[in-house]
């Protein structure tokens, strides 16, 4: 303590480390405790030394002594940082498979706290929490499961990754409490993309979860809750999703409506209440307003990142999926047991970063990720474009600016002041689909300074039924890096043109290569779903 609190020479303060370390190696409890308790007080001085001893300091978390193992615990979460979140989040979570239960809910908190701090991508995080939940679920604290909902509500590109691999974890386990009420709240607002057969996993072979798989799997959760003390919790979150699920598995309205009155005499006044109303939302007089009454629910303003920050996607493909069984024929190989040795679960590679066209690879998400990941469902094919993926755009130079401006910002300028540069660019509207009622247009913007293109796309109806269940995703060549937000609504009304969704494309050769985006449109009308696809390759050249 005496070297730590002067200014002494590096070399003086490792081989204080050096001996701290040493003592972790002592049979005496006292010794352990002294030297952990020192570590965590010196750790902010020299991280770099301490972390020299991280493999010891974790094996203290397996002491007998309960005192030890929190002291460790301790140490090893001010160790965490950007560099090892990863192989000290892998560590925690092999430790959380043996830890006695009365140290699962703190060692659960930590690695949350942890990875929410430090996550590299919002696809890891997720990836990473969903292990959390299927070893220690039932540890895992309701702010942390809210956390959770939080972070894939505001990740619309990885909303199909996260039901798809949140559904095949709930039908290998239902005894992790967190891992299945987050799973039904998902299987509710995102069971559409569940259902929708775009995925594809290995042998480009699709991921078939048919809308009766989904009732089977909630009438499991209503049959055996992971906690029977704490039922009617269970089934006020089942009793939600079904009723979400109208809009998204209409195939299985009728049946909907008989579960959801299996709750209309529970003894629990709030569940009753709740089956009550919602059956009533069936009726037919609400058949006009319903899909946006039972839209996914607005993002929440709050942050989903612990230090406020932004953070990329990551990839959101799936290419690997769970073993084929007697309960899920139809679904190609791949998939990891969702519990076992800190195993990785559902473990996928970048959709675009492979120039072949591999059969392992797709992107079923709602919106395309940063950092040059695509759309969602099957997109393969997608990026067949020729000349290397990319095809050649019109050599049409941009027209003088106009005052329109789009009010949106540079989400990777880092927030530093820009530099001087030329106004931006801007080209006139761009009519991009035009086909059974439905028009798309783009209203784009280039920053020649950061090689950015905001996009805007407006979406009218110009029919007199409404389109729900409006789905838009686009994918572009792996040079390019394209962020979607959201859509301001699934629902197109009749002679409307009030629904829009903003794009920012990022084109990491400074416009050598031309700006090309590959669209997938679905929605519902008249009765009937519409799948259709559309290229746009007529942006300025140089873009």
């Amino acid at each position: 303590m005496t070297i730590m609190s002067i200014e002494a020479e590096s070399g003086l303060r490792v081989l204080g480390i050096n001996i701290l370390g040493r003592f972790l190696l002592s049979r005496d409890n006292n010794i352990r405790y002294v030297a952990l308790s020192t570590l965590q007080r010196v750790v902010t001085v020299d991280v770099k030394a301490v972390q020299r001893h991280r493999a010891t300091i974790i094996d203290c978390l397996k002491d007998t002594d309960i005192s030890i193992r929190k002291r460790a615990l301790d140490v090893a979460y001010a160790l965490v940082n950007e560099e090892n979140i990863k192989n000290m989040t892998k560590e925690l979570l092999n430790y959380l498979l043996v830890a006695d239960t009365d140290f699962k809910e703190e060692l659960c908190s930590r690695i949350c706290m942890a990875v929410a701090r430090y996550s590299p991508s919002r696809r890891w995080q997720i990836d990473t929490l969903i292990k959390v939940m299927c070893l220690g679920g039932n540890f895992l604290k309701d702010v942390e499961r809210e956390n959770f909902c939080r972070i894939v509500a505001a990740t619309p590109e990885l909303h199909s990754y996260t039901v798809i691999k949140l559904y095949f974890n709930m039908k290998e386990t239902l005894s992790q409490e967190a891992l299945v009420h987050v799973g039904v709240w998902c299987l509710g607002e995102f069971g559409d993309h569940l259902v929708s057969g775009r995925a594809v996993g290995p042998d480009n072979s699709p991921i078939h979860v048919a809308p009766s798989d989904v009732l089977d799997l909630l009438n499991d959760v209503v049959r055996k809750p992971p906690n029977p003390e704490k039922a009617f919790q269970t089934h006020a979150l089942v009793a939600a999703a079904l009723i979400k699920l109208v809009t998204r598995c209409p195939s299985e309205f009728e049946r909907i409506r008989k579960c959801l009155r299996r709750f209309e005499c529970s003894l629990h006044a709030d569940l009753q209440q709740r089956s009550c109303e919602f059956l009533e939302l069936l009726e037919s007089e609400w058949d006009s307003s319903r899909a946006g009454i039972l839209d996914r629910m607005p993002v929440s303003e709050r942050e989903v990142g612990h230090d406020g920050g932004s953070c990329p996607t990551g990839d959101a493909s799936i290419d690997e999926v769970p073993p084929a069984s007697g309960s899920r024929a139809g679904v190609a190989p791949g998939q990891a047991p969702a519990v076992g040795g800190g195993a990785d679960l559902l473990d996928l590679n970048d959709l675009l970063d492979d120039p072949k066209p591999a059969a392992t690879q797709a992107a079923p998400a709602n919106s395309p990720a940063g950092g040059g990941g695509g759309g969602g469902g099957d997109l393969l094919d997608l990026l067949d474009m020729g000349g290397g993926g990319a095809a050649p755009a019109p050599a049409a130079a941009a027209p003088a600016n106009t005052s329109a401006d789009l009010g949106l910002m540079d989400i990777f300028g880092g927030g530093a002041p820009a530099p001087v540069a030329a106004a931006p660019q801007e080209i006139p509207v761009m009519d991009v689909y035009e086909k059974n009622g439905l028009k798309i247009q783009f209203l784009a913007k280039r920053d020649a300074a950061t090689n950015t293109t905001s996009v805007m796309a407006r979406f009218g109806n110009a029919s007199s039924m409404p389109m729900t269940n409006f789905v838009f995703e686009a994918a572009v060549p792996k040079y390019l890096q394209l962020k979607m937000e959201p859509a301001t609504s699934q629902v197109l009304a009749p002679s409307s043109t009030n629904v829009s969704q903003s794009m920012v494309v990022v084109n990491t050769t400074a416009g050598e290569k031309p700006l090309l985006m590959k669209l997938r449109i679905g929605y519902e009308h008249n009765g009937g779903i519409v799948q259709e696809m559309a290229q746009v390759a007529n942006f300025p050249g140089g873009w």
